[in-house]
């Protein structure tokens, strides 16, 4: 069998020991676990917190998840790696290779697992829970992080909020990233979440008790709507008022993502850094439309009033943009920004022809998207006196439910006052 044949190739040298394999049983699997793609640059210093055990995957196929069932992983016998060992991680030749500090050398071109019985290893210096796989793809060398889900929320939020916050801030954003975490399972083919902030930036635990704190009187708690975890977007400023998403993305009005007064003006990233000018070649190059003639510029508002995107023509191309998609463009800290036309810096309001050497000026508030809840917000919030569910239902509506979700067969059951 293909199995077999690939055992043959897998080699564990250490010194001139050659170690025997041997299948691991079956073990039930209780705690629900996401397997999270890491972002590392080759070679990697690991370090475990405690003795782990060393097992490998007779498949290289990524098809399937690294989270794979436990069963499906094979142990080498009595091979038990101390906490003593620091070890340099690399790829030679398409297979995982690691040293370490005392001359000790393992070696495998398949799939590598390392698992403890609490689990802990750190990755440049960063400290992870859970379980450490080496994924070999060609010359590239794939980690993974199988790690608990309330371990995973904590990490999320160490990285997303400030210790400095007050605690129900924290405990508010806790629950929104657990609930966006489970809203957006299955995010990639191969695995749950990248590390980045296409999903959620997440480089291990936190040394911050708080964070911990915060996820621990939170923990399983979701906000749901129609029986099941909402998408729950975050973001870190949105300059005075949130967005509904409809206007920021495709997609039907969600009665749970309504724009909400917010009140993060006395927050970090309520102002913006600096302002952004180009010229309207610039422009027109940036979003496909040919400005060197000059372009026609519209506003686009909705029913409230408020500018939603914009209208560019010129030499016969209109397109039509949301903020969002201009501020992915053009670079800039977040959707709510006003545009001067130069020189005299008169804001763009309504339908105007823009000749060939017009620059454009763009100036705003907040960080991010806009959607859902602000955390400079929730932060302010919390230091009035608000709760983190009255913190939740500002941002979120009235429409959500609180529940507890169960892993991994039932995603929610007990309703919360």
């Amino acid at each position: 069998m293909r199995g077999q044949r690939c055992a043959l190739l897998f080699l564990l040298i250490l010194g001139v020991n050659l170690l025997s394999l041997m299948p691991v049983a079956a073990e039930r699997e209780t705690s629900f676990e996401l397997s999270v793609k890491l972002t590392l640059d080759l070679p990697v210093m690991l370090n475990f917190l405690e003795p782990v055990t060393l097992f490998y995957q007779p498949e290289k196929d990524l098809v399937r998840k690294p989270h794979l069932p436990f069963r499906t992983w094979r142990a080498v016998e009595d091979r038990t790696i101390s906490q003593q060992s620091s070890w340099q991680v690399q790829m030679t030749n398409g297979r995982i290779i690691l040293l370490s500090a005392k001359g000790d050398t393992i070696s495998s071109e398949l799939p590598l697992l390392f698992r403890g019985k609490e689990g802990g290893f750190t990755l440049n210096g960063e400290v992870y829970p859970g379980t450490l796989l080496l994924w070999p793809e060609g010359d590239n060398l794939l980690f993974f992080n199988e790690v608990n889900l309330e371990d995973y929320v904590c990490g999320v939020l160490g990285r997303e909020a400030y210790a400095s916050w007050p605690l129900e801030a924290l405990k508010a954003n806790a629950v929104a990233i657990r609930s966006y975490t489970l809203y957006s399972l299955g995010r990639h083919t191969a695995y749950d979440f990248c590390a980045d902030e296409h999903c959620q930036v997440y480089r291990g635990l936190p040394e911050a008790e708080v964070f911990r704190t915060a996820v621990a009187a939170t923990a399983g708690e979701v906000l749901t709507w129609q029986g099941a975890p909402i998408n729950a977007v975050y973001h870190s400023s949105s300059g005075g008022r949130t967005r509904n998403n409809e206007e920021v993305w495709a997609g039907p009005p969600l009665p749970y993502l309504r724009a909400v007064d917010d009140f993060d003006q006395n927050g970090k990233n309520y102002q913006w850094p600096q302002t952004y000018r180009f010229s309207l070649e610039e422009v027109g190059r940036i979003i496909g439309v040919p400005g060197e003639k000059g372009l026609v510029a519209t506003p686009l508002y909705n029913q409230a009033g408020e500018r939603v995107g914009f209208c560019f023509a010129g030499d016969g191309r209109t397109v039509q943009l949301k903020n969002e998609e201009l501020r992915r463009l053009l670079l800039l800290p977040s959707a709510n920004f006003r545009v001067l036309i130069g020189p005299e810096e008169r804001e763009l309001t309504q339908e105007v022809t823009l000749p060939p050497a017009t620059t454009l000026l763009f100036i705003g508030n907040g960080a991010g998207h806009g959607v859902g809840l602000s955390q400079w917000g929730a932060a302010a919030l919390a230091a009035q006196g608000y709760t983190y569910r009255q913190i939740l239902r500002h941002y979120y509506g009235s429409a959500v439910r609180f529940e507890y979700y169960l892993p991994p067969s039932g995603r929610t059951s007990a309703s919360l006052k």
